[in-house]
């Protein structure tokens, strides 16, 4: 199963994406502005495994007060996901 797991953390914490990215199960992590601070894809076998050790553990980094997950129950899109060119030539 996939997931999304919107993170908030303390207000002049670090950005959390790399760290994310060094969790068993997270296959995608962004840092963002608004209600949350980050947000992970995460691929777990079953709800529980999601819960136990994919949230567990991002609930465990440094500056991390609540991560909420969000399992995904449907998938559509018009188009390939594509990411703006400034992003590409900034690499």
């Amino acid at each position: 199963m996939k997931a999304y797991v919107l993170i908030q953390a303390e207000a002049h914490g670090k950005p959390l994406a790399q760290s994310l990215l060094a969790i068993p199960g997270v296959i995608s992590a962004e840092d963002i502005s608004g209600a949350y601070d980050a947000i992970a894809l995460a691929l777990a076998g079953s709800t529980r495994h999601l819960v136990e050790r994919v949230v567990a553990e991002i609930r465990k980094l440094p500056g991390v007060t609540r991560a909420l997950p969000a399992p995904l129950i449907r998938t559509l899109s018009t188009e390939p996901h594509r990411e703006p060119a400034a992003q590409h030539e900034a690499a």
